[in-house]
């Protein structure tokens, strides 16, 4: 693999100096890079182990964070985030099943998000939310992408639509998959398995008993090497290092935080933006635990509200997936993003 490294320096950015303390825990090269400094340096390639589905990972530096990312195909930029919330083994894997099929009609971008897998952060224990906003468009402007598509899953569609909020000029489409920006508050089944999956004491055996818990068919969902490469991006010294300070990360759900969100798109609507909302009937994070059958109460709720003051708002539900569709169904989801794109794209 060829390991490429980009620059991106800005006369406004505060943060160099910052970045000099970054040495101490491995986490960027330095000011000036000609090769990386992480604990995996003596590798030809550091980035093979945590690659899968025979991918091939690419660590590049964005404002002296390292960030690595897969990227196949030519065409319009379609970027896809990954889920999980301060937690340690999401990452690109996550869209893995995707990239290749979705490369055939887009030029196509899987990052690890900012803090996750093999992605850097910057030492201010700042994790929310905003952070990632910033971080991704400084992605976009190292690729030099002015307008991009993009698909985030669970808080990745979170940072999806808190972007394209921000700026509603650089999003073509965006694609919205699980109930990532909000969740009507409840006891969800999904809460409930994840507690008892805590009480394993394996902490990958109790990810694992997670991951599966929230997928509707968890054989078609995850394998071993998906969770072989998660663990090793998460033994690796200065994930270890991000992780402990992780911690102290602000959550960023529920009505406190989310609800000025929703309130302002009710009011404003995100304007003229094509969106397409995919959701499993079976999530279990979206599943009150009081009800025999699934009502996607979140779901509804968002496409309600995503939908007030956009008529380019649609909703796809799949009956067979949890909160994965995208891994569960991925050829099917593949050719729902396609041809809703192309229908857009066209207009």
């Amino acid at each position: 693999m060829k390991i490429r490294w980009l620059s991106l320096n800005r006369p406004h950015d505060v943060r160099g100096s910052m970045r000099c303390l970054l040495l101490v825990s491995l986490l960027c090269p330095g000011l000036v890079v000609n090769r990386p400094a992480w604990s995996q340096s003596e590798q030809s390639d550091p980035a093979a182990p945590s690659a899968v589905n025979g991918l091939t990972a690419t660590l590049s530096e964005v404002n002296g964070l390292r960030v690595r990312y897969y990227e196949a195909g030519r065409g319009e930029p379609l970027i896809l985030l990954h889920g999980g919330r301060l937690t340690v083994f999401n990452s690109a894997n996550m869209w893995a099943r995707n990239v290749e099929g979705l490369a055939k009609d887009f030029h196509v971008y899987a990052l690890d998000r900012y803090g996750y897998g093999m992605t850097g952060a910057y030492p201010d224990d700042n994790f929310t939310f905003e952070r990632e906003v910033e971080f991704l468009r400084d992605f976009l402007d190292a690729k030099k992408f002015d307008k991009v598509h993009i698909a985030g899953n669970s808080s990745g569609a979170a940072v999806a639509l808190l972007f394209s909020l921000a700026y509603p000029e650089r999003v073509s489409t965006l694609i919205l998959v699980a109930v990532g920006p909000h969740t009507p508050p409840l006891l969800s089944k999904g809460l409930i398995m994840r507690e008892a999956c805590n009480n394993i004491a394996d902490p990958q055996a109790a990810w694992s008993c997670w991951m599966q818990a929230m997928t509707y068919r968890s054989d078609r969902a995850f394998d071993s090497s998906f969770f072989d490469a998660s663990e090793y991006m998460k033994s690796l010294p200065e994930w270890k290092a991000i992780e402990s300070r992780k911690v102290t990360g602000v959550p960023q759900s529920g009505d406190a935080y989310w609800g000025p969100h929703l309130t302002r798109i009710r009011q404003q609507g995100v304007p003229d933006l094509p969106i397409l909302l995919v959701c499993g009937q079976h999530d279990n994070l979206d599943w009150d635990a009081g009800e025999d059958t699934p009502k996607m109460k979140g779901c509804l709720s968002l496409f309600d509200t995503l939908g007030h003051r956009n008529n380019k708002v649609k909703l796809v539900a799949y009956n067979a997936a949890g909160h994965f569709p995208y891994r569960e169904l991925a050829e099917q989801f593949n050719s729902d993003v396609v041809h809703f794109i192309r229908y857009w794209s066209n207009r």
